[in-house]
């Protein structure tokens, strides 16, 4: 027993207190014996707590060494070595499967011109090719493939293609129009032009879309005075209709075709103000009435993901010939109204298709984005869309050598199965039994 307690308990079992029995010495020895009191058993409590968060501890430590027999940094290597044995995060992208392509609920027609070499044969005729990229039996493929340009016109398809005519000493290919389901008409003679002149012509598609198309077109007249033919070159937007009906005219306006104000409006004037485009040679107008025709002449082509209006100015010597002007096109800054091309955004920037495929030319995206088709010099490459760009190719169609894009028509819903049914009947038709 401590010798304070003992002597506090004597002081208390005697008589009772004097009258000054609860003395200060006997108050100041209790006070003494608190404070001791105190100041030992707070370290003792510390202490306890102490060993028991060391204990807790420890049985941890073992319990990880016994479980598993090995060191817990070396778990966390392996852990991060199996992938099996992470957890999945559920803001990674799903590996590439059929799933991507279960999403794909468009189909894409593609109008695909091939260009001979001028080198081998400068007058050569271009040839054209129609694709169908649909999904079928849950894989998006190549569904149809034919010849010529399979174009939809209102409730039907239309068929664009090459026709060769004899005439002089040359071969002229102009291009034709019919409806898919009939056979072509052959022009008339006199639908042809000026019959004091022998043309040959020889004409490229550039744009097919839903009612017009743009057509490159060399002309070669040679008069009863002339000594050689004089070469000139014009592009035309037309309707289809004026395509398919074959005529011509004896001077370059009055080949039929769509103006630029006609189709811009209003908008067309300041821009014509600006560039002040020269008309056609052999308009047989004065430089005054030049103002007025300008804008006759005009195309449409890509540039990067964009069908964009080109207008042409006659200003500059056709090359190889004595005589005759030959046209520089220029870019129209207006953007082309649905009733040209009824769809032409692309969902990805122009930026990121570069950065992930350094060679595309060009690219273009479906109305409901879910497909992005990147094109370089050899492939159209196709990629699923699911609210961004997943650069995983589904499937990759190959291009022919000097072979470019001139018709992106797209269907969705209902339309793709109407779709697969007709271009594959307009395009491989089948054979009299």
């Amino acid at each position: 027993m401590d010798p304070m307690d003992n002597e506090l308990k004597k002081e208390l079992a005697r008589a009772p207190f004097s009258q000054n029995g609860f003395n200060d010495s006997l108050r100041k020895r209790i006070e003494d014996r608190i404070d001791n009191h105190v100041a030992v058993r707070r370290p003792r409590r510390w202490n306890v707590w102490n060993t028991g968060v060391s204990a807790v501890l420890a049985t941890a430590l073992v319990f990880l060494f016994v479980t598993d027999g090995r060191p817990f940094p070396l778990m966390q290597q392996e852990a991060a070595e199996k992938p099996e044995m992470q957890q999945p995060s559920a803001a990674a992208p799903a590996p590439h499967g059929p799933d991507w392509e279960t999403s794909i609920q468009s189909a894409l027609l593609i109008g695909l011109r091939s260009d001979a070499p001028a080198a081998e044969n400068p007058q050569a005729p271009s040839t054209y090719r129609t694709v169908l990229i649909a999904p079928d039996r849950n894989r998006l493929q190549k569904t149809a493939e034919g010849e010529g340009i399979l174009m939809p016109y209102k409730l039907d398809f239309w068929k664009i293609g090459n026709e060769r005519k004899a005439s002089g000493p040359q071969d002229a290919h102009t291009l034709t129009a019919h409806l898919a389901s009939t056979k072509p008409k052959t022009s008339s003679s006199a639908d042809r032009g000026n019959p004091t002149q022998t043309v040959v012509r020889s004409e490229k598609l550039m744009f097919a879309g839903n009612r017009y198309v743009a057509v490159a077109q060399t002309t070669a007249a040679k008069s009863s005075t002339a000594q050689s033919p004089a070469q000139q070159d014009y592009v035309w937007v037309k309707e289809l209709e004026q395509l398919a009906s074959g005529r011509q005219g004896p001077a370059p306006l009055a080949e039929p075709h769509v103006t630029l104000r006609s189709v811009f409006a209003a908008a067309a004037a300041p821009v014509l103000k600006e560039l002040k485009p020269a008309p056609p040679a052999g308009s047989g107008h004065a430089k005054p009435a030049a103002a007025e025709l300008s804008g006759e002449s005009w195309t449409i082509a890509r540039k990067q993901g964009k069908w964009t209006a080109q207008l042409a100015s006659y200003d500059g010597q056709a090359s190889g010939t004595a005589e005759g002007t030959a046209y520089r096109l220029r870019e129209v800054p207006l953007a082309l109204p649905q009733s040209v091309v009824s769809h032409d955004e692309l969902a990805v920037p122009w930026r990121d298709i570069v950065r992930v495929q350094p060679g595309a030319v060009d690219a273009f995206s479906s109305p409901n984005h879910d497909m992005v088709a990147v094109v370089t010099e050899q492939n159209i490459i196709i990629y699923p869309y699911a609210d961004q760009w997943i650069p995983i190719p589904l499937m990759t169609l190959p291009l022919q050598p000097k072979e470019s894009v001139v018709m992106i028509q797209w269907a969705m819903g209902s339309y793709v199965e109407l779709w697969k049914r007709q271009v594959k009947a307009y395009l491989q038709p089948q054979l009299p039994k």
